[in-house]
């Protein structure tokens, strides 16, 4: 009875030992970035080998003797030549971190001075690094007093667990906002207020450009009047330089040079000369010598 009960309490402490029960701990890394999953291990234990899994068995470590370097053998072959293992820590370090690398990791080490061994547990998630956000504004004008005004922070390919915020300047106090949409109103001689976003996740934040709201009530035209003119300007211009272009074009090809008509002249009499010489000499030489 003794010994089972020795037993059953060697195993309970190899369970507490182990980490089992224990929830893991959160470990966040950056897309096509590198990341560390460390791994501590007491200064007077002697590690005989150890096994590092994801969704199964990732590389197994065999720490050298005597100065002799230790072999590593990456099972996994998603892994190939993307981890390696700190010195003297065994840490596993993963570089160019994809989508697919987040999940659940362990480590079981094996140690020689006892039958026990430690598995730290990890859980690793992956996010992307935000690009900056931008504003889109929508506005309404129900009467002549007031201007609704609603903005909204857009993130492109944000991803997930990502929280926005809004920063009001130009008031008498700066005064923040939570949520992606920020609505709010303006009326004809109230003072012009910025507002920028905030978009942020576990492994990035960043802040949109500033938007004055006030003119967009103002001038309904706002938005469209500058970029409209500016093009239409642009073609009126360039349709313009095309049509120079092909006068002059016309013009140039049309009229003839003055210094190429003598010169058409002179060769047209000497095309005469030449032909009224070569008949001459053409009648002399088919006469021959008179008879005697």
């Amino acid at each position: 009875m003794g010994s089972w009960l020795l037993l059953l309490l060697l195993l309970q402490e190899a369970k507490a030992y182990s980490g089992d029960g224990v929830e893991p701990e959160e470990v966040v890394a950056a897309l096509q970035e590198s990341i560390i999953l460390p791994l501590k291990i007491p200064p007077d234990e002697e590690v005989e080998s150890i096994v590092w899994f994801s969704r199964k068995r990732l590389a197994t470590v065999v720490p050298g003797k005597e100065g002799y370097p230790g072999s590593v053998m990456v099972v996994d072959p998603h892994y190939e030549g993307r981890v390696s293992f700190l010195d003297g820590s065994y840490s596993l370090h993963i570089s160019n971190v994809s989508w697919e690398d987040a999940g659940s990791y362990q480590a079981q080490v094996n140690l020689q001075t006892s039958q026990l061994s430690t598995t730290p547990h990890y859980n690793l998630r992956v996010y992307r690094r935000l690009s900056q956000p931008q504003i889109a504004v929508n506005f309404e004008i129900p009467g002549e007093s007031a201007c609704n005004i609603s903005l909204a922070c857009l993130v492109e390919r944000a991803g997930a667990d990502v929280t926005y915020s809004w920063l009001t300047l130009g008031d008498s106090a700066d005064t923040a906002q939570e949520g992606s949409v920020l609505r709010t109103n303006w009326r004809p001689g109230d003072k012009a207020l910025s507002y920028t976003c905030r978009a942020s996740n576990p492994i990035s934040s960043i802040t949109s450009r500033p938007v004055t709201a006030g003119p967009f009530c103002a001038d309904p035209g706002y938005l469209e009047t500058p970029s409209v003119s500016s093009c239409l300007l642009a073609k009126g211009l360039l349709l313009l330089v095309l049509l120079i272009s092909l006068a002059l074009g016309l013009w140039i090809t049309r009229i003839p040079k003055k210094s190429e008509v003598p010169r058409t002249r002179r060769l047209k009499g000497n095309r005469i000369k030449l032909r009224k010489k070569g008949r001459g000499w053409t009648r002399g030489w088919c006469q021959g010598p008179p008879l005697p």
